[in-house]
C-alpha cells in the first residue's frame, strides 16, 4: 500500500527536502503541496503535483492519508479553524 502524503510550505528549505524524500521512497506519493499565497509559487509543479496556496488544502488534505505542516504553529492553528476541524 502507497501512503499518500502532502506538504505545506512545500518549497522552503525543509519542505523541498521533505518532498524530496517523499518523491525518492517507493512507499510514498506526494499527492499534495501547499505554499504561501504571496511567494509566487502557486501552480508550479513540484514532483510532478501542482502546488496550491492556503485555499487549497481542504483539497489537499481530502487527497492523503498524511499531512506533512512545515508552517507556523499560528499558521496552522488558523487554518484548522478556518477548515473547521475543531482546533484551536
Amino acid at each position: 500500500m502507497v501512503i499518500r502524503v502532502a506538504v505545506a510550505r512545500a518549497t522552503g528549505k525543509l519542505g523541498s527536502i521533505v518532498g524530496d524524500l517523499v518523491a525518492d521512497d517507493p512507499e510514498l506519493e506526494l499527492t499534495g503541496a501547499v505554499v504561501s499565497s504571496g511567494g509566487g509559487h502557486e501552480g508550479e509543479s513540484i514532483h510532478g503535483v501542482a502546488a496550491v496556496g492556503p485555499d487549497g488544502l481542504d483539497r489537499v488534505l481530502k487527497d492523503c492519508d498524511v499531512y506533512v505542516d512545515l508552517t507556523s504553529p499560528e499558521a496552522t492553528i488558523g487554518r484548522a479553524s478556518d477548515s473547521g476541524t475543531g482546533a484551536s
